[in-house]
């Protein structure tokens, strides 16, 4: 089956809620956020007590490697988030671009300090945890960009359950080359269909159908050629 129908099909059909442990994680401290990715983490995942117990210590290093981080740096993050906020309230489409893009350079920077942490913390996991976990972490992520949708509690647990099947589609695409680019690219192209055109999709009239208007077409499933290299 490939990408985009087994999204569409996981769209429609599978019902599996994830609870939003991670829901207001901005302006947490470094103790309180990576507190919560630990407990969302035990929450979804079938670990062993030896697990468990491995994986406090990993993620206390990651606590430590952020709040070292922000000592170094909280001036300059600071400032960089206020430059962000004023930006956003004006005109200057330039200097939103700018003040968004240093904002995003210091972030990016945070998380690399924490990247040994991280890749500590996947060592600990199983293949099929590690699949699930990553399927948690595309789901926050998605909900965070859909907030404004105010979605239902069945349209939140389907574009759970079809992160869960992207994660581990993008699992497959994890180098730099073109073709592993290219992979990750349909995955989420065909993410976001699944979400705009089936899970967000209006209900179905039940009555008389609605008569079609003049001129408009249905958005068809977006391609999934195979990247290059397959052939």
């Amino acid at each position: 089956m490939n990408v985009q129908w087994r999204l569409l099909v996981l769209a429609c059909l599978v019902y599996v809620f994830v609870p939003e442990v991670l829901a207001g994680q901005r302006g947490m401290s470094a103790e309180d956020t990576v507190k919560a990715q630990m407990d969302l983490l035990f929450a979804e995942c079938k670990l062993t007590d030896d697990q468990q117990k491995t994986l406090k210590e990993k993620f206390k290093a990651k606590q430590d490697a952020f709040e070292a981080w922000d000592k170094t740096n909280a001036e300059k993050m600071t400032a960089a988030q206020a430059a962000a906020a004023a930006a956003r309230k004006g005109a200057d489409a330039d200097a939103k671009k700018k003040a968004n893009e240093e904002l995003k350079t210091l972030q990016t920077e945070r998380e690399q300090a924490a990247a040994e942490a991280d890749k500590a913390i996947l060592a600990v996991l199983t293949d099929d945890q590690k699949n699930q976990w990553a399927g948690v972490q595309l789901a926050q992520a998605t909900l965070a960009k859909y907030k404004k949708n105010n979605l239902t509690d069945e349209q939140t647990a389907r574009i759970k359950s079809a992160c869960m099947i992207a994660a581990k589609d993008l699992n497959t695409f994890t180098g730099d080359d073109r073709k592993d680019k290219q992979g990750r690219a349909t995955v989420e192209k065909c993410l976001k269909w699944a979400i705009d055109n089936v899970i967000l999709a209006p209900a179905p009239a039940t009555s008389a159908p609605a008569k079609p208007t003049p001129g408009a077409t249905t958005q068809p499933p977006p391609e999934a050629k195979a990247p290059e290299g397959d052939k």
